[in-house]
């Protein structure tokens, strides 16, 4: 069987002619701890574990599907292209009994502690205002427009009764175990994918719409973040799809497009033609703090295991967790709330029933219990706002390499600088530079390299065009050299590979 957790460490001893190679092998293997950090590797679903994770960071190897169909009856449609499955839906609760009103005096003296207190706001606000209306006049405070012409940017944070922005909400009262999940539960969908078989399984039919669908691939869930249907998941969960099957927790049935996706960050979004629907509201996942109890809404294993719910806790914050696909490093919510394949894709959720993550990954394994991952809510917000205008992440700037961080403990075994090894020049700028494989950058202008994500914020705030100058020793001839290159845009569409 499989193990990823094969150790392919250095040796020391090796000839030169094998250094070069084994530079990269043991760069993505070794156990490495970086400033106090722990390495994980999460596997892909159903291979099993070796040793301990040899990356510096956690790393998704594999996204995972629910369950497939075990049948050919498992699934049936109707007249209407509609699906209907044996699974059970989500019924919601009952609304409480109204409780009784109180006592008349009772009422009356807090009536009349609201009216004064509505009165003594009212003054400050008309004093306020008078005051600033005063600083505008005068010129110490200057207002200018905006222009009426722009137009306003998606935005998570809305009330999904009101509109109104949440983003900074913060409410003591919470909610019980109950009325969070009933809150939330109507805003989480199933995500079927339905791919064309090159196993000779699928029969084409010319009078049916299903001759182009294909047959399921896997399933996953969704999180609806708009009444008229937008719907945001994990790039994976719709990933090579030739068909996209929504079913919510009603069990209504809808064909979805993809709006756009990222695989930088494993987010996407996709559309189905709907009014009325039910919109999670979202809160900012920076008020989050280690021990804030979380619930995980989705659909484990696929439809048959629809709408569930665990209960669980944050284990901690700013986890860095790399996808191995692409390399790029997302900092997550980890938390002990049991997440299982066909859960990715769906809702991270506080006790107030708001979400603040989109549940991503797992490491499933024998050595490892209640290990699970959730992009925030603030990590998705802009994600999905640039998914829904332009169909891609705009802006978003990359050197246009792939590679490892070589540590101090690497690089003296084979007698060169701490840095970043690059294994691949994948951009078109990058190779303009000069930059080579089995370079180590060791500064980008004059910051060091000393970490894993060093580059990568450092060039956060940057954009697609500005020009960095690297500091880079060339192992094939021992040399130090610098190196100005382009940065280029990151758009985070399928076939791009870039990790700085």
């Amino acid at each position: 069987m499989y193990n990823p957790y094969e150790n392919n460490d250095l040796n020391k001893n090796s000839s030169d002619s094998d250094t070069n190679e084994t530079l990269h092998q043991n760069t993505e293997q070794e156990e490495t701890q970086t400033q106090g950090e722990t390495s994980y590797t999460a596997p892909r679903y159903g291979q099993s574990y070796g040793n301990q994770a040899q990356n510096p960071y956690p790393t998704q190897t594999g996204w995972q599907y629910g369950s497939q169909p075990q049948g050919p009856n498992t699934y049936t449609w109707n007249g209407a292209g509609q699906q209907h499955s044996p699974a059970p839906y989500y019924t919601p609760a009952q609304p409480p009994k109204a409780k009784k009103p109180r006592d008349g005096k009772k009422a009356k003296k807090y009536l009349l502690r609201a009216v004064a207190a509505v009165l003594c706001c009212a003054v400050v606000s008309f004093g306020s205002v008078g005051i600033f209306a005063a600083l505008i006049q005068t010129g110490v405070v200057n207002v200018e427009s905006t222009g009426s012409d722009k137009t306003a940017a998606f935005t998570l944070y809305k009330n999904a009764d009101s509109g109104e922005d949440t983003s900074s909400v913060v409410s003591s009262d919470q909610l019980t175990r109950q009325q969070a999940a009933q809150k939330v539960i109507p805003s989480v969908v199933c995500i079927q994918n339905y791919q064309i078989s090159t196993q000779g399984f699928f029969f084409n039919n010319s009078d049916s719409d299903s001759d182009t669908a294909g047959s399921l691939a896997g399933e996953g869930s969704g999180i609806i973040i708009s009444e008229d249907g937008y719907i945001v998941t994990n790039q994976h969960v719709v990933d090579g799809a030739s068909k996209l099957e929504v079913v919510t927790s009603d069990g209504a049935s809808y064909e979805a497009t993809l709006v756009g996706e990222d695989t930088q960050t494993d987010l996407a979004v996709i559309k189905i033609e709907a009014t009325g629907l039910t919109a999670a509201e979202f809160a900012d996942s920076g008020d989050l703090q280690v021990g804030d109890e979380v619930m995980a809404v989705g659909n484990p294993g696929g439809l048959q295991l629809s709408s569930s719910v665990t209960f669980g806790y944050v284990s901690a914050l700013n986890r860095p967790v790399t996808n191995s696909d692409t390399g790029y490093t997302v900092k997550c919510i980890q938390t002990d709330a049991a997440i299982n394949p066909g859960n990715s894709g769906g809702a991270l959720v506080d006790m107030n029933g708001r979400v603040v993550g989109i549940n991503s990954s797992k490491i499933a394994a024998t050595e490892y219990e209640g290990l699970g991952f959730a992009i925030p809510s603030d990590t998705v917000q802009p994600i999905v706002t640039d998914l829904i205008d332009y169909g891609y992440v705009k802006d978003r700037p990359m050197l246009g390499i792939t590679g490892a961080f070589l540590n101090a403990l690497k690089a003296t075994w084979n007698n060169v600088p701490s840095g970043f090894l690059v294994d691949e020049v994948s951009s078109e700028e990058a190779a303009k530079s000069g930059l080579q494989r089995n370079d180590i950058i060791t500064a980008i202008d004059d910051t060091q390299v000393t970490s894993a994500n060093t580059i990568a914020t450092y060039i956060a705030d940057m954009k697609p065009g500005d020009t960095v100058t690297l500091t880079v020793y060339r192992y094939t001839s021992g040399e130090s050299l610098q190196i100005e290159l382009v940065l280029s845009e990151n758009t985070g569409l399928s076939g791009q590979s870039s990790n700085s």
